[in-house]
């Protein structure tokens, strides 16, 4: 039997699954088994994971016929299902790991006796290579190295991190006796229903503030360089979290933290949405906030102190006033009047932007007139006029101009002392 089962997941991924197991060969922990699950790639990804078990026997191919719907769940499961180690891990087969990521997860976990661990990760744009910190990073601030018991309120500050199994490691026991597996179904990121699972499961968990692996990002045919109606299948999960909870009579505990982590979902996948799709995402999530009261909904905002997009976004939501969704989703401010909403065009859509808005917005109003003086005001103030507001964009522009022409010289200055130094 292995120490350590550690499972790789791959589709059509032919350029990138040798550097990843690569990284899986070169860990210092030797006692492992790596269960390279190909999910019918149509490209040469399944020849490439068989050459690399042929040369070494702790590799062992598990190539599935033929590509699973939706998203990695089968490949995964199928993975745990042939694990033998004590403890089992994951790497993406697109993604790589430190030398010491698993040795260094595994004494953590094993000299505390935690269920599982975890540890940092860096992202790393597949065009440019370069690295990013994720979403997350700011959580770890108010997390210590070590044990953490996972109570209540220490399962919940958790939870709120990105759901990647990849940069856990989890005691196999724990999964199996509780039975806790990816769904499976037509969807993305089944990771979440899967963090859900095993950190409400585990007693606690031991954390390695270390990046120990890298996650790939902006790769052609990634889930997450998408922006279409795909998206939209995450909120899928959270009737799958929800109906897990109360089965185990857990929801009153931990339903504003899964209508936050909803909320969460909303915020960004809304900014991605295109126009003819927003109503559709208004019907995916609608039936959602439905089944929460609109005191659980502000709890849930407070929860995740959320900001005011989100807030007025899942207001809207809650009362199921769809023209106010409409407003928030298209960036409108929170007033009709005039000025402020030149102000927020400003601010959010730059002084380019706001000029042609309200360029329009005058040509617009003077279909019907020769007079500009019968227009309705547009102001900053009652007693200033479009051309007015249009004179002090113009100076702005000006502004913004001579600051652009600034940064080009100090840029330019900067990349010729950098010249000199080097010679």
């Amino acid at each position: 039997m292995p120490q350590l089962s550690i499972i790789v997941t791959a589709y059509n991924i032919e350029s990138y699954i040798e550097q990843c197991l690569d990284s899986v060969a070169a860990q210092t922990i030797t006692d492992f088994e790596a269960l390279v699950v190909d999910d019918g790639s149509s490209d040469s990804t399944p020849e490439k994971i068989q050459a690399y078990a042929d040369r070494d026997s702790r590799f062992i191919p598990v190539l599935l016929g033929e590509n699973s719907p939706g998203g990695v769940a089968t490949a995964a499961n199928a993975g745990l299902d042939r694990a033998r180690g004590e403890w089992v891990g994951f790497v993406d087969g697109d993604d790589w790991a430190e030398p010491d990521m698993f040795e260094k997860l595994l004494r953590a976990a094993a000299d505390t006796g935690a269920d599982l661990s975890m540890c940092k990760y860096s992202e790393v744009d597949d065009a440019t290579g370069q690295p990013k910190e994720p979403a997350d990073a700011r959580r770890w601030d108010s997390v210590s190295p070590g044990l953490h018991r996972l109570d209540p309120e220490g399962t919940k500050t958790f939870l709120r991190f990105i759901a990647v199994p990849w940069r856990k490691l989890y005691r196999r026991s724990l999964l199996e006796d509780n039975e806790i597996r990816f769904p499976v179904g037509d969807y993305f990121y089944e990771d979440n229903p899967f963090h859900w699972f095993s950190l409400v499961s585990a007693g606690s968990i031991a954390i390695v503030p270390e990046v120990l692996c890298y996650h790939r990002v902006a790769r052609a045919g990634q889930t997450m360089a998408t922006a279409d109606e795909r998206l939209f299948k995450i909120f899928a999960h959270h009737d799958t979290i929800y109906t897990w909870l109360e089965s185990r009579g857990l929801l009153e505990t931990y339903q504003t933290t899964l209508l936050s982590w909803v909320i969460s979902q909303l915020e960004w996948i809304s900014r991605r949405t295109p126009q003819n799709l927003r109503k559709t995402l208004y019907e995916t999530v609608q039936p959602i906030f439905a089944q929460y009261t609109l005191p659980l909904i502000i709890q849930a905002l407070n929860e995740g102190n959320k900001g005011e997009y989100a807030r007025r976004l899942s207001t809207a939501i809650a009362k199921q006033n769809y023209a106010r969704y409409e407003l928030v989703i298209g960036g409108r401010p929170a007033t009709n009047n005039p000025a402020l909403v030149a102000v927020h065009h400003l601010r959010y859509s730059g002084v380019r932007k706001t000029a042609e808005l309200t360029r329009n917005y005058a040509r617009n109003r003077m279909r019907d007139s020769t007079r500009l003086s019968q227009l309705r005001p547009l102001s900053w103030r009652s007693t200033e006029s479009n051309a007015d507001l249009m004179f002090g964009l113009a100076i702005l522009q000006q502004q913004l101009d001579q600051i652009d022409q600034r940064l080009a010289r100090i840029e330019a200055a900067q990349q010729r002392s950098g010249r000199d130094e080097r010679d």
